[in-house]
């Protein structure tokens, strides 16, 4: 990668970096406030609703994804006509689609409130209200998505990361006002949690606004016919694999429900958020790179593309292992560190899910690869398919008595199957050289996890669970993760590439102090290329 290339992934993923450790700790202290206050029943109640609305609302991912994906390839070819008609675009159909998913998520909460959802008597009327909210937040969220997608390709994480920060301390604000509420706690959260998405909205829009000329709305001038059907072309297959993944998700919450009541939907929401915050750590560089890797496909460099893929996979291994290992260890002491009373079967599900996440890991990165090329009619066929062919399986083991836990078994043994699909349209879309890719990425990658395993697992055998414990643990897993990624993990090239980056910026920094200490110089070019 060019200097400047290079030294800008390497701030944004500081920055991304920054942001996630500022919402991993906001985050898991509200879940911890929001779970004392709302009371295990309540808050597993606001966990399926949120899975029911997960599982309806796939139209955020799939706007957010094709959005991204025009607006990089817009920006990337220099045309501000174009990339104007593309925001427009993709803000017409933004509100079309938001008002679709209102439509959808209410007829189909009226099915689930009738028919599948299993919520104490008392609690419906409740349950129902905060539905309608939870609905409403979701089409602010989707009309939100053509600025998010601009600040993204623009790469400009800093101010996406300062107005999400912004929102997780509102979200903690909102979980301390309602431990100072004496009733209708969970009308309350999800009312709140509603006016938070609308201030989101209005600043990120007033923000682009004044930010970027092509924000400026002007439907009239910049509607663009054919570049909607080509969005809504591109958004038609990708409904449909973020449609599987949704479900794949947010169906436990159904199924666990429907088998084991509410208190089990507690334990599946506070592993699926003690593991989505992790999953954010490994995503920082990914969200750093993919830009890039979309423009690189958009001027047919494709032999970069597939470097840059493979580069962005090793790193979001490698950085979900760093946090991950110390987590899945000593899963029990921390769960109770930051809950106090843990629900049932709330470790085993975080500890599967881990699994299945690193199996994951290996390949997902192909999937933009695939999504640069833009055929992905295939994987996602495919894709769907697994999902739906999970269900009738996790249905008769229910009914044949086996623990809920069965259900991430499962999830791990279909991860396995999309892997392999990834692979073969990979080389079949853009060439990948599968074997090189086994060895280098999967093979190579594999052994820098095993050994920190290894040696922190003994610190279980030979120490009493304790604080001091889990500090040595986390020591032992960092040091020796750092030490066999550098030696075994990473190449000579690699390795020589990410220090230059590294240096660069430091100098560059040290350079930028200098100068603003011994004079003070009017803002010139050399600045300008670091406004992210």
């Amino acid at each position: 990668m060019p200097s400047y290339t290079a030294n800008k992934v390497v701030i944004n993923s500081f920055i991304i970096y920054l942001k996630l450790i500022i919402k991993l700790v906001v985050g898991l202290f509200t879940t911890r406030v929001v779970l004392n206050a709302l009371g295990h029943t309540d808050y597993g109640i606001y966990s399926l609703v949120a899975g029911v609305i997960g599982m309806l609302g796939f139209l955020t991912s799939t706007m957010s994804t094709a959005t991204m994906r025009f607006m990089a390839h817009s920006i990337g070819s220099n045309d501000q006509t174009l990339v104007k008609k593309t925001f427009n675009s993709s803000l017409i159909i933004s509100f079309i689609l938001g008002f679709m998913a209102v439509i959808i998520m209410e007829i189909g909460g009226i099915v689930m409130f009738e028919y599948f959802l299993n919520i104490p008597a008392a609690r419906i009327s409740d349950a129902k209200i905060v539905y309608h909210f939870m609905v409403a937040s979701t089409f602010m969220v989707i009309i939100s998505i053509p600025y998010d997608a601009t600040l993204n390709a623009h790469e400009n994480f800093l101010a996406l990361s300062i107005i999400q920060i912004s929102a997780s301390l509102i979200n903690l604000g909102i979980a301390i006002v309602i431990t100072y509420l004496s009733a209708n706690l969970l009308i309350y959260y999800g009312f709140f949690i509603l006016l938070n998405q609308v201030l989101t909205r209005i600043i990120m829009q007033v923000y682009g606004y004044n930010k970027y000329d092509e924000c400026k709305i002007k439907i009239l001038k910049y509607c663009d016919k054919s570049q909607i059907k080509e969005i809504l072309k591109f958004s038609g297959w990708v409904i449909f694999g973020v449609m599987g993944g949704v479900i794949n998700i947010q169906s436990r919450s159904i199924f666990l429900n429907m088998f084991f009541g509410v208190l089990l939907n507690t334990a599946n929401g506070v592993a699926m958020t003690l593991s989505n915050q992790l999953n954010n750590f490994s995503v920082s560089m990914t969200q750093a790179i993919n830009p890039r890797i979309i423009r690189n496909e958009g001027g047919g460099k494709r032999d970069k593309m597939l470097s840059l893929s493979n580069i962005s996979t090793k790193f979001s291994v490698y950085l979900f292992a760093l946090f991950a290992i110390p987590v899945f260890l000593e899963a029990p002491f921390l769960l109770r560190l930051w809950l106090k009373n843990v629900p049932e079967f709330a470790i085993i599900f975080t500890r599967l899910i881990i699994i299945s996440m690193f199996l994951e890991k290996f390949t997902f990165q192909l999937t933009i690869v695939i999504n640069a090329v833009g055929k992905i009619r295939g994987i996602t066929l495919i894709g769907l398919a697994i999902v739906l062919l999970s269900f009738p399986l996790i249905y008769i083991l229910f009914k044949m008595g086996y623990p809920p836990y069965t259900i991430y078994i499962i999830g791990i043994l279909m991860n396995f199957t999309s892997a392999i699909s990834r692979l073969y349209f990979a080389k079949k879309l853009a060439g990948l050289d599968i074997r090189k890719f086994l060895y280098t990425i999967v093979w190579k990658g594999f052994f820098p996890l095993v050994m920190p395993i290894i040696l922190a697992s003994l610190l279980l055998v030979f120490f009493e669970e304790s604080f001091l414990r889990l500090i040595l643990l986390v020591f032992i897993s960092l040091l020796t993760s750092l030490l066999l990624v550098r030696f075994l993990g990473l190449t000579h090239d690699e390795y020589e590439r990410i220090r230059t980056m590294i240096v660069s910026v430091i100098k560059k920094s040290r350079n930028a102090n200098h100068d603003a200490n011994v004079m003070k110089i009017p803002e010139s070019s050399q600045y300008k290329e670091y406004d992210i």
